[in-house]
């Protein structure tokens, strides 16, 4: 739990519920990715198949660190998670990868990561467009946030061949607030009436 809390696990869950992969996902992070896991995520997975299970090693930074190599055992044969709620914690956060900066997270361009990079750079680029900053400088700064979504799109049509991506790093700070504009974006939504024309 203290591992959860720490890297702002439930904001980023609460992130993940406005979204869902979209039906061209071919789960290539399932299939690609290596799968870190602490004992006790060992154990439920254990618990769950033990015959998959046993194909899960102690990796060699941590004694209390397990890893599952690519592809993932629990990968059905629908590019389905069978352990989906019991999956670990980093399955969970996934495009969402943690980092050793103590202060953000990373976030991987697949079709879903991308969707919320997406959403992340209109806000954030809505958000500076009315400041108090001078015309010029917020031109800059927009057009840098613009630039640099075009290369994660460039990312995303690599997606399922690059070993190495490219991450957009959020600081928690602004995880925070990107989870709060979601949910209250979603609300509205939901409050609004629908407009009805005679």
């Amino acid at each position: 739990m203290a591992v959860k809390k720490a890297i702002h696990y439930h904001v980023i869950q609460n992130i993940l519920q406005h979204y869902e992969c979209p039906d061209t996902c071919k789960a290539y992070c399932c299939k690609n990715g290596r799968v870190h896991m602490l004992e006790d995520e060992f154990k439920i997975l254990t618990e769950l198949n033990h015959g998959k299970a046993k194909n899960i090693i102690n990796d060699s930074l941590s004694p209390n660190l397990y890893m599952m190599n690519n592809p993932c055992l629990f990968l059905n044969i629908t590019d389905r998670c069978d352990a989906y709620t019991k999956r670990p914690t980093v399955c969970g956060l996934y495009p969402f990868k943690m980092n050793n900066s103590g202060f953000s997270v990373g976030l991987q361009p697949c079709p879903l990561g991308f969707m919320i990079m997406t959403d992340f750079s209109s806000w954030v680029m809505d958000t500076i467009s009315k400041t108090n900053i001078p015309e010029d400088e917020k031109a800059e700064i927009i057009m840098k946030w613009q630039t640099d979504l075009e290369s994660y799109a460039v990312e995303l049509s690599e997606f399922h061949i690059n070993l190495i991506l490219k991450e957009m790093q959020i600081p928690f700070d602004e995880l925070d607030m990107l989870s709060m504009f979601l949910s209250s974006k979603n609300t509205d939504l939901k409050n609004s009436s629908p407009l009805i024309i005679s």
